[in-house]
């Protein structure tokens, strides 16, 4: 009789406390947003929330926008911040999600117009997920139009794609791939471009923290020479002809490119090289003691059977190294395309 009497005191008092938490929390919330709002500015000067919720597994907060004046505006529709009761006892959060996040972000160079949706693990420092849609990012090298990505940790069922990238004079469309989170790592393997003429696969992998460090590893069949030279603007000192396959790996980080090396064959079919700079030429000439008429008259129409094309950067200069054999002869050339890695100026 006495368990059963206790019982319903037990039961009664556990209603009344859940319903009195209830009351405060509706009662305390209107003077909890001011607090809460102001907290947020300690860390984010220009920063806001217009409204919470809390559950015993996680807080919610809706309308939440912090922003820089003249730099970025990030403005996210719901987040929450996870915890459990040992994370509380220890004073820290396990997981944090924001969904619909709205990107603007124009600061160093770099503009970047995006919405997405992720979860980071604080504790793990890694993302469980991402899903992102850029429609603009650029900077003073280059400017991508709508990239897609869906990626998940520890599984290589995401999705990425990009329809333009414009690297300094080079330009590609149509990019897709698989992707993947491993730790703090993006990983989009296999990657699959149509690039002039020709079709590339590879694979990418990018570091997601501040210096976003990446390494771009591609192989190559039947590039179009001519497309090449002329998209990266080549056709003012040289014409030339023919068909690539070959190996390609670019790195880098979110300021610029480290390293560039590509090796390549020509294919069976050959080409036509035709020298254009003078200036080149008379340096040739003043190189190997001959008079320049000669010069001019080896690379007038030079018809190739095969060849060897390197690529590679020193000191901010892409370089081309080519050596080509043909009925006529060898012909060695190296030209050098001058700040490749820095901003163009108007």
């Amino acid at each position: 009789m006495r368990r059963r009497i206790f019982a319903k005191i037990f039961f009664v008092l556990v209603i009344l406390i859940v319903t009195l938490s209830i009351a405060a929390y509706f009662l305390a919330k209107p003077v909890l947003v001011p607090i809460i709002n102001k907290e947020l500015q300690k860390v984010f000067k220009e920063s806001s929330v217009s409204d919470f919720r809390l559950t015993k597994d996680f807080i919610e907060f809706y309308g939440l926008e912090i922003r820089e004046y003249g730099s970025y505006d990030l403005k996210i529709k719901k987040a929450r911040i996870y915890y459990s009761l040992q994370s509380i006892l220890k004073k820290k959060i396990g997981k944090v999600e924001a969904l619909d996040l709205n990107i603007d972000f124009n600061k160093n160079d770099i503009k970047i117009k995006a919405n997405a949706s992720l979860q980071l693990d604080i504790p793990a420092k890694t993302i469980d997920y991402i899903k992102l849609n850029v429609s603009s990012l650029s900077t003073s090298l280059f400017q991508i139009e709508g990239i897609t990505l869906n990626a998940e940790q520890a599984r290589d069922a995401g999705e990425f794609y990009i329809k333009a990238v414009n690297y300094n004079k080079l330009k590609i469309g149509d990019i897709v791939g698989k992707s993947e989170l491993e730790g703090s790592v993006l990983n989009i393997n296999p990657v699959l471009v149509s690039f002039i003429g020709g079709s590339v696969k590879g694979e990418f992998s990018i570091l997601l923290d501040q210096d976003m460090n990446y390494n771009l590893r591609l192989n190559s069949q039947g590039l179009e020479i001519k497309r090449l030279v002329n998209d990266m603007e080549f056709n003012e000192k040289f014409d030339m002809t023919g068909r690539l396959d070959g190996e390609f790996s670019l790195s880098g980080n979110i300021l610029g490119i480290k390293d560039i090396k590509g090796y390549f064959n020509t294919d069976a079919n050959g080409g036509v090289l035709i020298i254009k700079d003078k200036t080149f030429l008379e340096n040739v000439a003043r190189q190997s003691n001959q008079s320049l008429d000669i010069i001019v008259e080896s690379f007038k129409n030079y018809n190739y059977n095969n060849g060897i094309i390197k690529l590679g950067m020193e000191s901010g200069n892409l370089t081309m190294d080519m050596m080509l054999d043909g009925i006529a002869g060898k012909r060695s050339l190296t030209l050098v395309l001058h700040d490749f890695n820095k901003e163009e100026k108007p």
